[in-house]
């Protein structure tokens, strides 16, 4: 049995809708608004459970029976751990699309003990941009081991053109208040003030791009599969004319903290609620991403080597990324257990190829 948790979100339906067109049909559809799961209930056939991640027992009821466990439902540094917790109290697999570097920090802190003791995988961010720049990053790592340096870069449309979700857009306000960190020397330190963007030429079309930081979860899994690697880092890469704003923001973070901490971006998250739930179909399928995976020996340019990851519709592959792993997980052992990534939990080669039937493709520069 695989719990969607969130079942009735934006990202939740894609996910939900995902699993069926795999031929899945042993899913419970869960959340907290009975109405949307009956809703929800009567289209796909599934069965669904009440369930609030602010209160345990209803997710522990929910999760009962469950070999892998879905969550959806973010902000996930408010809402990600109880979920966590209830499915490695049933001793279930555990997958969600977080993009929060500061709650994947936490979980692995808090659950990978207890999740190798149970013999399960908790998978976090295994979604567009983190699990297909797990898997790039790790690939490129398996084929060049003398690399020690790797920076991954994330674009979707330029930017310009990107349509988020609300779940999306406020998970982002809390992350933006969170430090972010990279790995430096071996060891993960915060990302410190820099005044200038990074720049990438991505092999493909030869563009020359400008990155913000955009810290994810590479940083904290990858040195575990390839402990060669001592500088990680991950990007994304924005307009030419944002990058130096945006880098003068990030400078500013501590300032963005204290006014999220005070309840002074209320408003705004107010905002969000009152818009659209999310893209429709025909706006994420404009919506071109790559993930490039950019490692060298001490960062001389001479020794760069890259893996590039890419396709259309994120939010899409998201929910594919999700479906495919979660039927993988019910059905196989995973590679790896206790709070992994992607590539750990997959093997990076064999979940690519995996996506390959949805568009996904992946170019190795020679």
């Amino acid at each position: 049995m695989i719990v969607v948790f969130g079942a009735t979100g934006f990202t939740g339906r894609l996910c939900v809708q995902a699993l069926r067109d795999l031929g899945v049909t042993d899913v419970v559809l869960g959340g907290r608004s009975r109405s949307s799961l009956l809703a929800l209930s009567a289209e796909t056939g599934f069965r669904h459970r009440v369930a609030d991640a602010t209160d345990s027992q209803s997710l522990r009821e929910l999760v009962r029976g469950a070999q892998v466990v879905i969550s959806c439902a973010g902000p996930f540094a408010r809402f990600g751990e109880p979920v966590v917790s209830a499915a490695l109290h049933a001793r279930a697999h555990f997958l969600d699309t977080t993009g929060e570097q500061a709650y994947m920090m936490r979980v692995v802190e808090r659950y990978h003990g207890v999740a190798v003791l149970a013999k399960v995988a908790v998978v976090n961010a295994h979604a567009f941009e983190f699990a297909l720049g797990s898997c790039a990053a790790s690939l490129l790592a398996e084929m060049h081991p003398e690399l020690d340096t790797l920076h991954v870069f994330n674009r979707v449309a330029g930017v310009r053109n990107i349509a988020a979700s609300r779940g999306t857009l406020k998970s982002g306000l809390g992350a933006l208040a969170a430090p972010g960190y990279e790995r430096k020397g071996g060891v993960l330190v915060p990302r410190g003030v820099s005044p200038l963007p990074r720049k990438v030429r991505f092999p493909d079309d030869g563009s020359v791009e400008y990155a913000v930081p955009f810290p994810g979860g590479e940083a904290i899994h990858l040195a575990k599969q390839h402990p060669q690697l001592k500088h990680v880092s991950t990007n994304l890469v924005v307009p030419r004319a944002l990058a130096a704003p945006l880098m003068a923001a990030w400078s500013l973070k501590s300032v963005y903290k204290r006014a999220y901490d005070r309840g002074l971006l209320r408003d705004i998250e107010a905002r969000i609620d009152q818009g659209s739930e999310g893209p429709d179909e025909a706006v994420r399928r404009q919506q071109a991403f790559k993930v490039l995976a950019l490692g060298s020996v001490g960062g001389r340019r001479g020794t760069e080597r890259r893996v590039l990851v890419s396709g259309i519709d994120p939010y899409g592959i998201t929910a594919r990324c999700v479906a495919v792993g979660a039927r993988w997980l019910r059905t196989k052992e995973a590679q790896s257990t206790g709070v992994v990534d992607t590539a750990s939990a997959f093997g990076a080669r064999e979940f690519l190829e995996a996506l390959a039937p949805y568009g996904v493709r992946v170019t190795v520069e020679r």
